[in-house]
């Protein structure tokens, strides 16, 4: 695809704040959720879809963009924050070798290759990508809990 002549853009989406709430669910063992101390840059299924939106209507990049949070978390500690946010009980262990939907990671795996667009806004602000905001919020039922910085 890369090497296509077809106009193209790829929109490459860093994991929604929801893969996070439900990978919690995935890797419950009777003694918490383990989850590895990676990097994450989680963003809104709602800042994704505005940035295809934006794609579909601009002169093809005949190359991908990454959407993401503008700020890093660590994975282990963002699960702890959203369990908590929802007033689930549940202890996350931090473990290096715990899986994510199956997969190993190494601590850099879920960040974006580049920040092409910043997303992140809290509900009702009209869609601007590229300003990084003080507030995040979860725009999914699954997980919803608003982080401050």
């Amino acid at each position: 695809m890369r090497q296509s002549t077809v106009p193209h853009t790829i929109v490459r989406a860093a994991p929604f704040f929801a893969t996070v709430c439900g990978a919690s669910r995935a890797v419950t063992h009777s003694d918490g959720v383990h989850v590895a101390p990676v990097l994450i840059r989680p963003v809104s299924a709602r800042d994704v879809a505005d940035t295809v939106a934006q794609a579909a209507v601009r002169a093809p990049l005949f190359g991908a963009l990454e959407v993401a949070e503008p700020d890093e978390f660590r994975l282990d500690s963002l699960t702890a924050t959203l369990l908590a946010g929802r007033e689930d009980s549940r202890e996350v262990i931090t473990e290096p070798r715990a899986a994510f939907f199956g997969a190993l990671l190494e601590e850099r795996t879920l960040l974006p290759r580049s920040l092409d667009h910043m997303g992140s806004r809290p509900l009702g602000e009209p869609p601007v990508l590229t300003r990084p905001l003080s507030g995040r919020r979860c725009h999914s039922s699954a997980c919803c809990l608003v982080l401050t910085s």
